[in-house]
């Protein structure tokens, strides 16, 4: 599948989202986020992909807002709401597949492009990544959920630090700070993101999809629900089958999938 900003391709079970504006360095303007809901909506209901890995044509992951185009639009609640809510929705879809999600990192990853970073399930990085979160310095809250969720994988103080006054930073500070599942040799970005992409296929397909969605609601969610919800996904999961299969491997004394 492809669109005119980004195209959506498939090696068996694992898809490719890769945006491909790389003349802009895959900046973010409003065909792309038009182009990114259609895509997820269209991953969404594909129940044959386990696993999506999202990257950048060319030399960067994203460079974030195109600048250009928005001072193009006019400086009103109104029409940052036009292109930003759409936005929104189509972040939320992609935080909430089923599928597991990679970001492969290189370049720039600034922005925008940090929203979809944090809205994946793993992030793999080159060595010549940097990452930044500069909307307040242009002015303006960062506009989607995902960028809120820093506090979770690096604490609260950190967070601040770096949402409000958006200083940039490299892989290895990334690493440090436990935003990055693996950090690797540009040359092995894509032969170490496929692998993860492979490890993750050896986990049981709807247990995984069941942890992913209760640890991303776990902050939102009182003891009591949480309980609830943990039942529900259990029961969920074993009615696949796949547990039955892991416990089949283990009475034979075989070596499990992973």
């Amino acid at each position: 599948m492809e669109w005119d900003t980004l195209r959506f391709e498939k090696e068996g079970p694992i898809g490719f989202l890769i945006l491909d504006r790389p003349a802009s360095l895959n900046a973010v303007n409003g065909q792309l986020i038009l182009d990114f809901e259609e895509a997820c909506n269209a991953i969404r209901a594909d129940t044959e992909t386990r696993v999506i890995i999202l990257k950048g044509e060319g030399r960067a992951f994203c460079s974030g807002m195109d600048l250009q185009a928005a001072a193009n639009r006019p400086a009103t609640a109104e029409a940052m709401n036009a292109t930003w809510i759409p936005w929104q929705r189509a972040l939320n879809i992609f935080t909430h597949l089923d599928q597991l999600t990679i970001a492969s990192v290189q370049g720039p990853c600034l922005g925008a492009g940090m929203e979809l970073i944090l809205a994946c399930d793993f992030r793999v990085a080159a060595t010549n990544a940097f990452f930044a979160v500069p909307q307040v310095l242009y002015g303006s809250p960062p506009d989607a959920e995902p960028i809120y969720r820093l506090p979770q994988l690096i604490g609260l103080a950190k967070a601040k630090e770096l949402v409000i006054l958006g200083e940039r930073f490299d892989a290895m500070q990334a690493d440090r700070l436990g935003l990055l599942s693996r950090l690797i040799e540009l040359d092995q970005l894509g032969v170490e993101t496929q692998k993860l992409a492979e490890r993750c296929l050896k986990v049981g397909r709807k247990a995984a999809a069941s942890a992913k969605h209760l640890l991303t609601r776990t902050w939102d969610l009182d003891t009591e629900t949480l309980t609830r919800e943990i039942v529900n996904a259990r029961v969920a999961s074993v009615s696949t089958g796949e547990f039955s299969e892991s416990m089949q491997v283990y009475r034979e004394q075989r070596k499990p999938r992973v």
